[in-house]
Parts: C-alpha cells; sequence; structure tokens
C-alpha cells in the first residue's frame, strides 16, 4: 500500500492534520511543550528545511515573491490553537499543513535527522 492509501485510511480517524505522520506527530509534540526560544529556533528549522528542499511551490521567483505569499496567507486572527502565539511558529505549521502528505513525511523525516534538532531534544 502506497503512503496516500495509508495516509486516506488513517486520516478517518485523526482529529488534528499533524498526527497523521507519526513522525511529524512526535516532532510537534515535543515543539508544543518547549520553551519558547526553543519553539523559534525548530519553527526556523522548518522554514528552511521547506525551502531548502524547494517542496515549496515553484510558482515564486524569488524569496521575496515567498514571503510576500506567506504573510498575505497567514495573516490568520485566529489566537486559539498554541502555534498562533507566536509568528514564526505559526508561519512554520501554516508551511507544513499547506505541504501534500507525502512531502510533509519527508520534511519531517530530514526534520528528526537534522543535527540542529538532535542538540534540541537528543534522543
Amino acid at each position: 500500500m502506497n503512503l496516500l492509501r495509508e495516509h486516506e485510511a488513517k486520516s478517518i480517524y485523526i482529529r488534528r492534520w499533524y498526527d497523521e505522520d507519526p513522525e511529524l506527530s512526535q516532532i510537534v509534540s515535543k515543539l508544543q511543550y518547549s520553551s519558547d526560544e526553543i519553539k523559534s529556533k525548530v519553527a526556523m528549522l522548518i522554514i528552511k528545511i521547506i525551502i531548502d528542499k524547494n517542496i515549496m511551490s515553484l510558482d515564486y521567483e524569488n524569496i521575496d515573491d515567498l514571503l510576500d505569499a506567506l504573510y498575505a496567507g497567514y495573516a490568520d486572527t485566529r489566537r486559539s490553537r498554541w502555534y498562533d502565539i507566536n509568528s514564526t511558529v505559526r508561519t512554520a505549521m501554516q508551511m507544513l499543513h499547506d505541504l501534500p502528505y507525502d512531502a510533509r513525511c519527508s520534511v519531517a523525516m530530514e526534520i528528526k535527522n537534522s543535527h540542529k534538532y538532535i542538540c534540541i531534544f537528543p534522543i
């Protein structure tokens, strides 16, 4: 069974989008209960990995176009979720949310294998 079919089968029982992938769920769980400083560091790591892996849509010609799209799309005024309090964390979470499932899984593995992440959350 491919990842997409597995995802579709599991998504019936999963409430939060980031719990669809066990690796991403673990990352977000650790992040949620971390200090503000660690949240910001991990959020920057997430953003960097997404941009570096060029997983974002190729509709953007330069970084300014990407940032403009991020700020325009993420001007959400909701503050009820734990990650809405910090704009960097909110942006990272929104970028992850907007990725297709397979890309999200790939980013989660990249995050977990990152030296910076391992230093912040030792095994």
